[in-house]
């Protein structure tokens, strides 16, 4: 179904079909036991090098959807949802970067993927960071999209009045969530998107709402604390950065792209001879949905470049 229909959106997402019928019918999906906790994944599978996603937070392993299909062809794709994401055990043992580190190489060595190249999306990439700095055995390249650019929002946010509304209204909307039937899930969405934004494309939007109906509604709470330690959690990162010595790829944007400005791909300077810095310019924070083809050639150039 085409997003710019002449019918109303109701309409529209009323026939996108079940995330089960989205899913690549060949894709496999399981569970195992990382670091006490059951964790979900899916994979693509087939004898090819592993490559494992991780999300960022409030989404889940399907954000990677589009992405996994891209890459099918050439890597056995892993998308692993996160501790209170998706299908995985909720935050009741806890939340925090240090046990998102070994929940994510408890996966890795679970699943027997040795030393697999990894691609983090924000909280995904921040984890991707220090998993590569606590086990270099572990991961053979990194890729980090969107984790710690320089004007993401300051933490006094979390305290506005607009934030703590926002807040409050998506977890109204949350909580009945789980238990609706598809077609009321699909229509309930559409109030969350902008206004006067178009309806995403099927693939893209049924994810979405899946994942925000299978969070733990105890994850989104803690959102105003996580955002509360922004700034020490990004200094955290880039000191373990540096400590990292396997070829990484870091893809920076923006929170706040301004509308109307051209988009473009400049590769900055970095001081670590195995870090490449490629800024993509007047792009918001969601780099591979808003620039997705320009995304995926970045990702299978540096793969391919770091195939060794």
């Amino acid at each position: 179904m085409n997003p710019s229909s002449s019918y109303p959106a109701t309409q529209v997402v009323k026939r996108y079909r079940r995330i089960e019928e989205i899913i690549p019918s060949h894709w496999s999906e399981g569970d195992v036991v990382a670091n006490g906790i059951r964790h979900h994944y899916y994979r693509t599978g087939r004898d090819r090098p592993p490559v494992v996603l991780l999300h960022g937070f409030l989404e889940g392993a399907l954000s990677w959807l589009r992405t996994a299909r891209a890459l099918e062809q050439d890597y056995d794709v892993i998308l692993v949802d996160a501790r209170g994401h998706g299908r995985s055990e909720g935050i009741a043992a806890g939340f925090s970067q240090a046990l998102l580190t070994e929940d994510a190489a408890g996966a890795i060595r679970a699943l027997g993927l040795g030393k697999p190249r990894v691609l983090g999306f924000s909280q995904g990439g921040t984890t991707g960071i220090h998993l590569t700095d606590a086990y270099s055995d572990l991961v053979h390249s990194l890729i980090v999209e969107g984790a710690g650019d320089t004007d993401s929002p300051s933490a006094d946010f979390t305290q506005s009045a607009g934030y703590r509304a926002w807040l409050s209204a998506y977890i109204a909307w949350l909580e009945p969530l789980k238990s609706q039937a598809h077609e009321d899930r699909m229509v309930s969405a559409l109030s969350q998107l902008p206004p006067g934004a178009p309806v995403p494309p099927e693939e893209e939007y049924v994810t979405w709402v899946e994942n925000c109906a299978r969070l733990d509604p105890g994850l989104v709470r803690l959102g105003a604390t996580l955002w509360g330690t922004l700034g020490e959690r990004v200094s955290e990162a880039a000191q373990a950065l540096r400590r990292v010595t396997c070829p990484v790829l870091m893809m920076k944007s923006s929170f706040f792209p301004q509308p109307g400005m051209p988009q473009s791909l400049q590769e900055e300077r970095s001081d670590q001879s195995n870090l490449k810095i490629v800024r993509f310019v007047n792009t918001g924070h969601l780099i591979h949905r808003e620039q997705f083809d320009q995304f995926i050639a970045l990702v299978r150039g540096f793969f391919l470049e770091t195939v060794s």
